[in-house]
């Protein structure tokens, strides 16, 4: 008796966070699945920008800025053309 009682807080304790993991991998691997090719060249684009954004040379920074405020205004406005006709 005294086992069994002892065996769920263990369960329980050690599936806590196995499910959390589990949970949230599952809710990365399905928003990942849910972006388009474009949507993941989109994002991979402005990665690219944040890293460049960083650079020692003023001008690769500023360029950098500049690209990723043009991209996301680019991606904001198609998003709220987008909605418009639905």
């Amino acid at each position: 008796m005294a086992a069994e009682k002892a065996s769920p807080k263990e369960d329980g304790k050690k599936g806590e966070p196995s499910n959390d993991d589990a949970k949230g991998n599952k809710k990365e691997e399905k928003k990942e699945a849910e972006l388009s090719d474009e949507d993941v060249a989109l994002k991979e684009n402005l990665e690219l920008m944040v890293t460049r954004s960083s650079d020692s040379k003023a001008g690769v920074a500023k360029l950098a800025m500049e690209t990723m405020r043009s991209e996301i205004k680019s991606a904001t406005r198609s998003v709220c053309l987008n909605e418009t006709w639905i």
